[in-house]
């Protein structure tokens, strides 16, 4: 075999391995920009649409299973919601970055009690610019970014002013 067949094979392998490899980069969200909707299957079968929450303040929280940070996270993430919820924000779960049967696990360990889904195709983690766990994003009544925070939530406070500026 010649060298200019060799150099063409290698570049074919550069380009398909490329094309293999290739995801969009993250999309970032800016405060104050409109949601981008989605609709995801909870858990237990039925649809949840953004869509269907304006006039709500809207909590997303993404998490992972093989991630310490997202489980100690839950608590924080509960109380808010027992909180919250009675005051009419809506949240939800969403798990990533696993699969079906490892995302069951976090559920089976948390035990939460506001809406859960996975997000196997990272289709609405893509939408928000998710590429850490956990992330919570917040949103305002009139369907805005009203804030991002990005890590482990380490006290409560991290959620509840967010969430008060948001009623």
């Amino acid at each position: 075999m010649n060298a200019s067949k060799i150099i063409l094979l290698a570049a074919i392998g550069l380009i398909l391995l490329a094309i293999y490899n290739y995801k969009p980069q993250a999309v970032s969200i800016t405060i104050g920009q409109t949601a981008k909707p989605f609709n995801i299957e909870l858990i237990d079968g039925s649809q949840w649409r953004l869509e269907g929450y304006k006039g709500a303040a809207v909590v997303l929280f993404f998490w992972a299973e093989w991630c310490p940070c997202s489980h100690n996270s839950m608590p924080f993430m509960e109380q808010a919601y027992k909180e919250y919820g009675e005051k009419g924000v809506k949240f939800l779960g969403v798990g990533i970055q696993d699969t079906e049967s490892e995302l069951k696990k976090f559920i089976q360990q948390e035990k939460p009690s506001f809406p859960m889904a996975f997000d196997l195709k990272s289709k609405a983690a893509d939408l928000y610019g998710i590429v850490t766990t956990p992330t919570t994003i917040f949103i305002t009544k009139d369907g805005k970014i009203g804030g991002k925070y990005v890590g482990q939530i380490k006290t409560y406070q991290t959620l509840s002013e967010p969430l008060n500026r948001l009623l």
